[in-house]
């Protein structure tokens, strides 16, 4: 049985490298549906199902750059790395990690570099990186990151400013809730835990009114906080 399994993911992959992406994501489908699939098994299939995801997509864009131009790029300007980065992350990064790692290494553009490492992340890519951002090193294995948007005090937070703002103050909602998943994303490798949600919607909430209303919403919610943590 396990030669079976063997014989079915070195089929697959020899599809990817063809680019036959189409009929490699039906062989996939095929055996994620049968009743039984080994978990190594199931969990090598789901990987290569998100890197075919990331395959079929970029090439029904139309034309499609090049991936030596792209690592290219990250090595440009701010603008290029940023363009360069966007592209990067909705391709398999499986395919250059060692540009990637390299890359990391050399002090990147910080929100370049975000893009990127939420983009290991969401393909929970099992290899050891290193980004030295400003000068601090952050060492990591992109499978045991949790990509930012679904850490659980991101969620949180979110939560919150929608019950505080959507209603009453949408435009402030939209800002103050742009503002977090940028927060969110240059906080990467690290994430915010269950219980971090409050303070970090709150911070943000803060600079945001302080600009639109010199700061009376963020002082009317955290008011209304304070007096509904006396009650309990």
């Amino acid at each position: 049985m396990a030669n079976y399994y063997d014989e079915v993911l070195e089929e697959i992959r020899d599809l990817m490298k063809k680019g036959s992406s189409t009929e490699a994501m039906a062989i996939v489908k095929r055996e994620l549906n049968m009743p039984y699939v080994p978990l190594d098994t199931e969990a090598e299939l789901k990987k290569l199902k998100k890197d075919l995801q990331y395959q079929i997509s970029e090439r029904s864009g139309g034309t499609e750059v090049s991936l030596d131009v792209l690592l290219e790029r990250l090595k440009g300007t701010p603008e290029e790395q940023l363009s360069a980065a966007a592209s990067l992350s909705k391709r398999s990064l499986r395919e250059c990690t060692g540009e990637i790692q390299d890359w990391l290494k050399s002090d990147p553009l910080e929100q370049a570099g975000a893009l990127i490492v939420e983009a290991i992340a969401e393909q929970a890519i099992g290899e050891e990186y290193t980004w030295n951002r400003k000068g601090v090193e952050y060492t990591f294995f992109g499978d045991g990151l949790t990509p930012a948007a679904e850490s659980k005090g991101f969620l949180e937070a979110q939560k919150l400013l929608e019950d505080w703002l959507s209603n009453d103050h949408p435009d402030l909602y939209e800002m103050t809730r742009t503002l977090l998943i940028q927060e969110v994303y240059l906080f990467l490798p690290l994430s915010y835990e269950e219980g971090e949600g409050e303070s970090l919607a709150l911070e943000n909430l803060e600079q945001v009114s302080q600009m639109m209303d010199d700061g009376e919403s963020f002082q009317e919610i955290k008011a209304a906080l304070e007096r509904k943590k006396k009650m309990n």
